[in-house]
């Protein structure tokens, strides 16, 4: 598969990338600045802004897939950077053809706020207020459009080694997730390589943490 990848000199990115290109797999980097990311085998640099439509479009073509893995770092005024970046993609993606997206936001964003243990509330609540509202708001735009999308909404990260032991639950059969789980980075670039190549968790959220 070729897909194109949003936020690939991120910490998910770059291990999304590395699991893609080792698998087989094409990469088209989308990224702000090329000097952050080296061209290598199976993986192609594009300079853009993820908020121009008409880049994204163009970097989409002949692409199978979009897998996003944008953050915000500790900002804590995210400036619509999400929303305003997702209102493009489905604009670059229904002019391009390219229909299936896959999109890394986090536990804690929307209606799964009120299925975190009370502690991680207090948490989700103290720092990412801004930033998980303008998730929210771009997630409602993807949501909203006749794309093949894939919400992957990952409990707190670490940058361990990967388990094999993703547990992903579909956020509507969710009762309440207790204490505060964690899942590292690279199983969560696992499973939306996997979602991504085989189809699955069309149109659905996928709560990701481990068994571990």
């Amino acid at each position: 598969m070729k897909f194109l990848l949003l936020g690939a000199t991120g910490a998910t990115g770059t291990l999304f990338a590395e699991r893609a290109t080792v698998a087989g797999h094409e990469v088209v980097a989308f990224v702000r600045d090329t000097s952050k990311a080296t061209p290598a085998d199976r993986l192609t640099v594009v300079e853009g802004d993820v908020r121009d439509a008409r880049a994204l479009a163009e970097a989409m073509r002949g692409t199978d897939a979009v897998v996003g893995t944008l953050g915000l770092g500790k900002a804590r005024d995210p400036g619509d950077l999400i929303a305003d970046s997702t209102r493009a993609l489905v604009r670059a993606a229904e002019e391009s053809g390219t229909k299936r997206v896959l999109i890394m936001s986090a536990f804690g964003v929307g209606d799964s706020l009120a299925k975190a243990s009370a502690f991680a509330r207090l948490l989700y609540n103290s720092g990412g207020r801004a930033t998980f509202a303008d998730k929210a708001a771009g997630e409602r735009i993807l949501t909203a459009s006749a794309l093949d999308w894939t919400l992957a909404y990952p409990v707190l990260l670490t940058n361990k080694p990967a388990t094999g032991d993703v547990r992903a639950i579909d956020l509507t059969a969710l009762d309440r997730l207790p204490g505060l789980p964690r899942i590292s980075r690279a199983d969560v670039a696992a499973f939306l390589l996997e979602a991504a190549v085989t189809g699955s968790w069309s149109r659905r959220t996928a709560v990701l943490t481990t068994g571990r």
